[in-house]
Order: structure tokens, then C-alpha cells, then sequence
């Protein structure tokens, strides 16, 4: 089974629907045990429907602190 680091690294492609059928299979078998990445997941649909509506508006200040706080996490973690 994938790590988290890996089904965070697939999650955006993945909402895209442009992850292959054996990954997303992976992802999906790891989200039913990670609740992390259940929350990782739920935040990337929120995040990806917040940027689609904004078009050219600037991103909330509460959304462009957990963008900023999960890119710093990701980069303590050795980038994604």
C-alpha cells in the first residue's frame, strides 16, 4: 500500500481524473484507512473549487494561509 506522502503527491491528478485506473485504485485504498488524507483530500476539493470561482479574485486570507502552511509541510517532509 502507498504512504501518505505518496497519495498526497497523486491527490491533484486524481481530482482531475487523470490518475491511472492502478493508482487510483492505491489512493483509494489508502484513504480508506488514512484520515489525514481523508482531510488532505477534502481540503484539495475545496482549495480546486475556491480557485475555479475565484477566476482572477485573491485567494481568501484563510485559505492562503493553509496553501502556505501545507507547501511548508510538504517541504519539511522533503517535497512532495
Amino acid at each position: 500500500m502507498i504512504d501518505c506522502r505518496e497519495a498526497v503527491a497523486r491527490m491533484w491528478t486524481y481530482l482531475s481524473r487523470d490518475l491511472e485506473a492502478h493508482d487510483t485504485m492505491e489512493l483509494e485504498q489508502h484513504l480508506r484507512i488514512c484520515q489525514r488524507c481523508c482531510g488532505e483530500l477534502e481540503f484539495s476539493r475545496e482549495l480546486r473549487k475556491t480557485l475555479a470561482d475565484a477566476g482572477e479574485q485573491p485567494m481568501p486570507p484563510q485559505t492562503r494561509a493553509r496553501v502556505d502552511e501545507l507547501l511548508r509541510e510538504t517541504e519539511t517532509r522533503g517535497g512532495v
